[in-house]
């Protein structure tokens, strides 16, 4: 059981460690390799989550090693008090992460994300690549992709050339990496896990990560100033 012990506090050091300090030390480290900073946040938050699993794991295992151990000793209140010590340690966790989050989440708000794609009007003007282009009936500058399809407001088609060429790029460059399902996942993460800091800060940061992926996906094929002053019209 003490052995059992030392791992628990050692896991939940890790998921505290990961929870606190992931979000300060990584932030804005990954402008020039947004992949690999991409698949380091994927790689902490999946070992934090799992973690949080073995830790749950270890304190339940506790409950039936203590009843073994009841068969046997004589010392009934010393094997009592060293059965509750995982679960006071887990609640002790819950807390500091509790705390945690008061302190941090002003830094990871996130706007929500809303799809009313299906309620706009809108029309098929072009293909781009395999990708279907679709003209968004709506105010103002906006570029979205959903599946192979990749939706634009009226403004955006009134750029120059060059300029909408550079933002089809930058949002062909997201269906090509894959990055609706990243986004959906670390959505997902969001609502089966609010309170847990290192998901908003994941989440923050992949969607950041990921426009910068997609724009150095396009550079390979528009110039910077075109892309550059196209996305200052979505500002």
């Amino acid at each position: 059981m003490e052995s059992s012990i030392y791992l628990l506090l050692v896991l939940i050091e890790y998921v505290l460690l990961v929870s606190t300090a992931a979000p300060f030390i990584l932030v804005n480290r990954f402008s020039k390799t947004p992949n690999l900073g991409i698949a380091i946040w994927f790689l902490l938050f999946f070992s934090a989550m799992a973690a949080s699993i073995v830790a749950v794991g270890i304190a339940a295992w506790s409950i039936i090693e203590t009843y073994y151990l009841l068969q046997t000793a004589t010392d009934i209140w010393m094997i009592l008090a060293v059965s509750f010590a995982p679960w006071l340690m887990l609640a002790f966790a819950g807390i500091l992460l509790a705390l945690s989050n008061q302190k941090l989440e002003p830094l990871f708000r996130a706007a929500k994300e809303f799809d009313q794609l299906a309620q706009l009007a809108r029309r098929e003007v072009e293909s781009f690549h395999r990708a279907k282009v679709y003209e968004l009936e709506v105010p103002g500058y906006i570029a979205l992709t959903r599946g192979y399809a990749i939706y634009l407001s009226k403004a955006v088609f009134n750029l120059p050339d060059r300029q909408l060429e550079a933002i089809l790029w930058h949002e062909y460059g997201h269906i090509r990496l894959r990055h609706q399902r990243l986004k959906r996942f670390t959505g997902l993460m969001m609502q089966l896990a609010p309170w847990f800091v290192v998901s908003r800060g994941f989440a923050f940061e992949v969607n950041k990560l990921c426009e910068i992926a997609a724009d150095r996906y396009a550079l390979k094929r528009v110039y910077s100033k075109d892309l550059t002053a196209a996305r200052a019209n979505f500002l």
